[in-house]
């Protein structure tokens, strides 16, 4: 190897040779090299397990919710915003081992993993796992093994010795394009029964929110990843900013997207093979698109000003959802139930409905939500940016179903003679009947 200056740069030449050759440049911060000899570190070697970077572990005890007389209430699992690490807990995304812990990343590149999420909260131990990850805003345990997806792509983690920390940092699939951008996030991550691999990039929006940067083919695109990793194809394009998504147990995928350029509100997408949802410069199609998907349903400011992810109830202990898709709020940090009624637009099968909010509130923007396998209940993630009525840069909370019977609409119809809603429960005849009890509005967006 011949090292020599270029316009200004130190160049390496290393010369052609039929043999694998390695090599490893060092340098001194101070400007000093002491010429000392050092062994090179064959790569069979860097990927043996080498002893813990992180042991240390952090206890917090959560709080249960206080309220009484409500259907659902909101338990929070304090998180270790104290802790030997200097990590900032602006939790992103999360999913749960088969044992029960929780694995948490957070916005600024960390993963943590949480155990002794019990009914009472009393002592929850947390323990970093793995670091340095590029706005890890997507996480899925599968088979017991953690996927997070980052700017970058999907990255596996590995702890090959058992000794609660990773080891391998894998590239499992970087065929997405990254640009310089600031707003490109890419975010969340889940799968559909055959396995495959879902998540979804977005635009290139300028600072200040008013148009894009230069685009590249993959902004505003979501994409589906096999279960080896190795094919990778886009699904749907023309989104702005679409923070998260959800897989139903059958395949549908949901997405929310966010209000700016070509987005008049936030809105609700039941996304199809190859469908367009709405911003031009996003389509990627030969012919620029006159017309776009329709959504589920547009979302009024005051209602959610900044889309989060959805979440499909699996549980049957969350009272009467099962089976429902929900829907979060970033922006105004809350939970709604999803109203779907399927129509028929220019002769096709077509969603739409409402929404109806859940009685409850976060602690920061709520983006990612999953089901407990072990007691059923909803957990939510979510951090504080712009946008947001969040108090707290990161949370991550329960929501408790208590068994009070629910008065909430579960259905909705549009028909000829008006809305139908359908409630969790039997209503008053004579209080339903008094027009002065309904406040209805109309919005048009163009």
């Amino acid at each position: 190897m011949k090292l020599e200056r270029l316009d200004g740069h130190l160049v390496a030449r290393v010369a052609a040779s039929p043999k694998v050759t390695h090599v490893r440049i060092q340098y001194a911060l101070d400007g000093r090299y002491s010429g000392q000899a050092y062994h090179t570190r064959l790569p069979s070697e860097l990927l043996k397990a080498s002893k813990s970077i992180w042991p240390e572990t952090v206890e917090t005890a959560g709080k249960l919710s206080e309220k009484a007389g409500e259907p659902y209430v909101v338990d929070d699992v304090k998180l270790p915003v104290t802790n030997p690490w200097k990590a900032q807990m602006f939790t992103s995304a999360f999913d749960f081992l088969p044992d029960g812990r929780a694995v948490i990343s957070t916005f600024h590149g960390d993963v943590f993993v949480a155990s002794g999420i019990d009914d009472n909260l009393a002592k929850v131990t947390w323990r970093r796992f793995a670091a340095g990850l590029y706005h890890p805003l997507g996480l899925k345990v599968v088979n017991g093994e953690i996927y997070v997806t980052c700017r970058d792509g999907i990255w596996k983690l590995r702890d090959t010795n058992g000794d609660g920390e990773c080891d391998t940092y894998e590239a499992f699939n970087f065929d997405v394009m990254v640009t310089k951008n600031f707003h490109e996030f890419v975010f969340d991550l889940q799968t559909d029964p055959a396995g495959n691999f879902y998540f979804i990039k977005a635009g290139p929006v300028r600072k200040g929110g008013r148009g894009f940067d230069e685009i590249c083919d993959h902004h505003g695109s979501l994409f589906k990843v096999s279960e080896d990793g190795k094919k990778f194809e886009v699904i749907a394009t023309g989104f702005r900013a679409p923070n998260g998504i959800a897989v139903s147990p059958t395949g549908q995928i949901t997405t929310g997207d966010n209000e700016g350029t070509w987005t008049p509100v936030c809105r609700l997408n039941w996304v199809r093979q190859g469908g367009f949802y709405g911003v031009p410069p996003l389509a990627h199609r030969a012919t620029e698109p006159t017309d776009y998907d329709r959504p589920l349903c547009w979302f009024p400011k005051e209602v959610d000003n900044s889309s989060g992810g959805q979440v499909w109830v699996t549980s049957d202990k969350f009272g009467p959802w099962k089976d429902r898709l929900l829907h979060l709020s970033y922006g105004m940090c809350s939970l709604f139930g999803v109203l779907p009624q399927e129509v028929t637009f220019n002769g096709q099968p077509q969603l739409q409905g409402g929404v109806a909010r859940f009685n409850v509130d976060f602690g920061s923007g709520a983006m990612r939500a999953r089901f407990n396998p072990k007691d059923g209940q909803l957990y939510v993630t979510g951090l504080r940016g712009w946008q947001t009525t969040a108090t707290q840069n990161g949370c991550f909370q329960r929501v408790r179903y208590t068994g009070v019977a629910t008065r909430m609409p579960i259905a909705l119809a549009a028909t000829k003679k008006g809305i139908k809603l359908d409630f969790t429960c039997e209503l008053d005849a004579k209080t339903a009947a008094d027009a002065g009890n309904w406040n209805v509005e109309i919005w048009n967006y163009v």
